[in-house]
């Protein structure tokens, strides 16, 4: 089996070799020359609506500058909303690091007080002398 497979993957490989050392190969991708400067019609000439579309109503144009408006603002109400986003993000951001730093103090000073109380004397608690209290 992996004889026969070697086999053919070596067929293979050999006859599509056969395009890639071909000497009359035409490039695909090729510069023009000085001769062929001049640009063909086809990308030079001047490409215009069709008659029937650019004659339109004045009702219809300014209603289509209307909507136009309505989009511009909507787009421009999104660019305000996504700005206050970022600087409330920003703002949580900052307030979060400022957290993680006081607790990181309060993790380093735990058990660092100076009013710790003295722990009890073995010998237990000392005697008063009679008459006092």
């Amino acid at each position: 089996m992996n004889k026969l497979t070697l086999i053919l993957a070596t067929t293979a490989l050999l006859a599509s070799g056969g395009g890639w050392a071909a000497d009359d190969a035409e490039a695909t991708i090729r510069l023009m020359g000085k001769a062929e400067a001049e640009l063909p019609d086809a990308v030079t000439r001047e490409i215009t609506l069709p008659e029937h579309l650019l004659v339109t109503d004045r009702e219809d144009q300014v209603a289509a500058v209307e909507k136009a408006e309505k989009g511009l603002a909507k787009a421009d109400e999104r660019n305000v909303n996504r700005d206050q986003g970022q600087d409330q993000a920003a703002a949580a951001r900052e307030r979060n690091a400022e957290m993680q730093e006081k607790a990181k103090e309060d993790r380093e000073n735990r058990g660092r007080s100076e009013g710790h109380p003295e722990p009890p004397d073995p010998q237990g608690p000392p005697e008063t002398p009679p008459g006092r209290t």
